[in-house]
Order: structure tokens, then C-alpha cells, then sequence
């Protein structure tokens, strides 16, 4: 059986749920290169596999595999499942894994109400839900005033479409684009370590 499998999912789309999901694959997949990482595409936007095709269209090894289902996850070490958004009602009897990762967006008042909700609903089924701010704007006050309300010394993910967004549109991740040239790779890569490790730990607790 895995030893980590997650979820990734939020009731609105948007919301960086696919880019989240690549990146944990990617995470997962460099930390250990022994160690078999399955991302399931499970989004009817069909994110993942387009990105899997782009990677291998510009020549990158695509470190972890995709696939549609998970019928076979049980061969994998870690699964990550990017899932389609849908109702909170219907989450709690589909979200299966170890720990379910929401991203939220502080900039949408009615998107992140929305998702604190669904947050609540899994929580009180029992869940293990860790709620990720994303593309948070440190300038804005709107943002930190939001992060300011409960996420204080949590983890969060800043508005890098340059470290983030160009990899992907490359068919990279933030772990493995070293030669890019792209900026702020470093500083991408320690903020979402930081949500890995809350995620590790909440699966463990």
C-alpha cells in the first residue's frame, strides 16, 4: 500500500489545485529517486496528462507517472490524486487518501468562504485537511489581513507565476528546472517545502 496518498481538491476551480498536485508529484519524486510516485489525473480539464505530454514533447524525463485512474495505485509508494471540483456533499464520500490538500485564494472573498466551509465539512467527517492560502499577494492587505484571521506561522504559497506557471508551461516543475534560467525557483522551492512538511506531518498524526 502507499505510504502517502492525497488528495488534492477544492469545491471551486482555479484555484491551483493541478499546479499544486504536479508539484507534490515533483517533490516526492526528487527527494527519493528510488521512490515510485503515481499522480492521478482525475480532473475532467485533463491538467496533468497535458502537462506530461508538453514534458515529453520538449525532451524531459517526466520523473513520476500519470495516469487516469488509480487502479494501480497500490504499486506506488506516494499517490497524489488531483481531483475535479465539485460539492463539499460529495467530497466526503470521494476524498479516500491520507490527507486532503485544499488551496484557497485569500484575493476571492466568496471563492475562499466557499472553501473554508468545505474545509469544515470534512473536518467534521473526520478528515485530515490541510488548507493551503495560494497566490497570496504579501502587498496587498486584503491578503494578509486573510492570512492574518487563522494561517499565522502556517504555510502558504506567494504569487510566483514566474517560478511556478513558466515551469509548468515548459513541462517542468519548480524540482526540476535547475538549467531554466527561471528566477525565484529557490525561493518557490522553500515555501512549498514548508507545505510538505505540514502535509507529511498531518498524515502521520
Amino acid at each position: 500500500m502507499p505510504m502517502l496518498t492525497c488528495d488534492v481538491w477544492s469545491p471551486k476551480g482555479g484555484s491551483g489545485k493541478s499546479t499544486l498536485s504536479l508539484t507534490l508529484a515533483a517533490f516526492f519524486a526528487a527527494e527519493d529517486t528510488s521512490r515510485r510516485v503515481l499522480l492521478v489525473d482525475a480532473d475532467a480539464q485533463q491538467s496533468a496528462r497535458t502537462w506530461e505530454a508538453r514534458a515529453k514533447q520538449c525532451g524531459h524525463a517526466v520523473p513520476f507517472d500519470v495516469s487516469a485512474s488509480d487502479t494501480r495505485a497500490d504499486r506506488y509508494d506516494v499517490v497524489i490524486v488531483d481531483h475535479a471540483p465539485y460539492a463539499p456533499a460529495v467530497a466526503a464520500s470521494t476524498l479516500k487518501g491520507n490527507v486532503i490538500l485544499m488551496p484557497v485564494l485569500p484575493s476571492s472573498f466568496f471563492d475562499a468562504a466557499s472553501t473554508v466551509k468545505g474545509e469544515t465539512d470534512l473536518r467534521s467527517k473526520g478528515k485530515r485537511v490541510l488548507l493551503v492560502p495560494n497566490r497570496v499577494e504579501t502587498a496587498y492587505a486584503s491578503d494578509l489581513s486573510f492570512l492574518a484571521s487563522g494561517f499565522v506561522g502556517r504555510p502558504f504559497i506567494k504569487k510566483r507565476k514566474a517560478a511556478y506557471q513558466a515551469t509548468v508551461a515548459r513541462g517542468l516543475t519548480i524540482f526540476g528546472a535547475d538549467k531554466s534560467g527561471i528566477r525565484g525557483l529557490r525561493e518557490a522551492r522553500v515555501e512549498f517545502e514548508r507545505v510538505v512538511e505540514s502535509l507529511v506531518d498531518l498524515a502521520a498524526a
